[in-house]
């Protein structure tokens, strides 16, 4: 090539380099102004009240800068706890996709990932990925805690055992009362299907756990007393009655039945004596009350049942009193106790049954397991009206 040619491409060469290197310039430059753009975009958004539409710019932009991981996780949380499951996974799902992650980032969007599986429902993706990151030191005890949540809820009874056991090592935690549960858990479907070594086997596990199991005691009485052993499931429940300020309340109706099979009333109604003797269990006071009753001595029934509530008020024995009156009262023509009755009786039916100690949740029917909080062995009968309502001292 001659050199006079070469002299007439210097300019071009010249001309190139700089184009290139101003191209360059504005990509970097409109790189850095992409997410104050964007801000300012959502922040108009923000003053004319569209907030969906300034969340949706804010997600965008973070999406395309690889140093707001952080408040990537932090914004995908807010919107799981506002209830947004469906963005809540979209962020996190494009968290877990990126490349240039390091371990720890991705692991922690996994189980933000997780946790947005559970609050959809997705219980079994919720499951492979706390498997997955369970085996992290920081994130371990959180993802066990949530899986033993799963396994709760999909009764995946030994598998909560597993779970349970391992988070009591981690982190000191006794969690014997909650482990014995699951036992009687497994107990409990055992009994339904007719395999009753496994039952008692079962059984045996939750007491040799917690000793104080009344799950476990009522339990074993019940087993003995399908099997045809009435005297050996009395002899169960008594013995368990002395150390369980609350089990001769929840048995009375167990142990009349197998008294009943086996001919021997009599001995419930010297059994309830003898309990009372300890216990004020106004449901020890009714349950002699009807067994006197059905026994043909009303009158004897009555008395015992005003004599008791005389000395300690309750609004149940009252009503279960105006109802005896009222039969009687209506036998001489006289109703007018009809009004009086419905009364405390709508008292009556809103202050028995059950109630959590721990979030106040309540019910007609024993849950071992709070539908509310879902707290195992927080569940005791109501002994106390709710605040603001009558007590039968008002009422007298």
């Amino acid at each position: 090539m001659e050199p006079y040619w070469l002299l007439l491409l210097l300019p071009i060469a010249a001309a190139s380099g700089w184009y290139g290197a101003r191209r360059s310039f504005l990509h970097i430059a409109r790189r850095k102004e992409t997410l104050p753009s964007a801000y300012f975009r959502g922040l108009n958004f923000l003053l004319n009240e569209e907030h969906d539409k300034a969340l949706e710019v804010l997600v965008r932009a973070l999406e395309q800068d690889k140093d707001t991981v952080e408040v990537q996780l932090a914004l995908g949380s807010l919107f799981r706890k506002r209830g947004e499951i469906q963005r809540a996974t979209r962020v996190h799902q494009n968290l877990v996709a990126r490349t240039q992650l390091d371990n720890d980032q991705k692991l922690q969007a996994l189980y933000e990932l997780a946790q947005d599986y559970y609050k959809a429902g997705l219980l079994d993706r919720a499951e492979n990925l706390l498997v997955e990151v369970g085996a992290v030191d920081e994130l371990e005890e959180p993802a066990q805690h949530l899986l033993l949540q799963i396994y709760e809820q999909e009764k995946e009874w030994e598998n909560a055992i597993k779970v349970a056991r391992a988070l009591g090592s981690l982190n000191g935690q006794n969690l014997e009362g909650v482990i014995a549960q699951y036992y009687c858990e497994l107990a409990e479907n055992a009994i339904l299907e007719g395999r009753y070594d496994i039952a008692n086997s079962r059984i045996s596990e939750a007491l040799l756990i917690d000793s104080n199991c009344m799950r476990a005691v009522i339990q074993l009485g019940r087993l003995k007393a399908i099997q045809g052993d009435h005297r050996g499931a009395i002899n169960e429940w008594t013995r368990a009655i002395d150390s369980h300020t609350d089990l001769p309340g929840e048995l009375t109706e167990l142990i009349r039945n197998s008294y009943r099979i086996i001919g021997q009333l009599d001995e419930y109604s010297e059994l309830l004596k003898r309990m009372l003797v300890s216990s004020d269990d106004i449901r020890l006071v009714l349950a002699l009350t009807e067994h006197l009753y059905n026994s043909n001595d009303e009158r004897k029934a009555e008395a015992f049942l005003l004599d008791r509530i005389r000395s300690n008020p309750s609004i149940s024995g009252l009503h279960r009193l105006i109802q005896m009156r009222l039969l009687r009262a209506q036998a001489v023509g006289d109703t007018d106790l009809g009004l009086l009755e419905k009364l405390i009786g709508s008292i009556a039916t809103e202050e028995s049954g059950y109630e959590c100690r721990h979030c106040g949740f309540r019910g007609k029917v024993m849950h071992w397991q709070c539908p509310g909080c879902k707290h195992w062995n927080t569940t005791n009968a109501c002994r106390q009206p709710r605040r603001g309502s009558y007590t039968s001292k008002d009422l007298f």
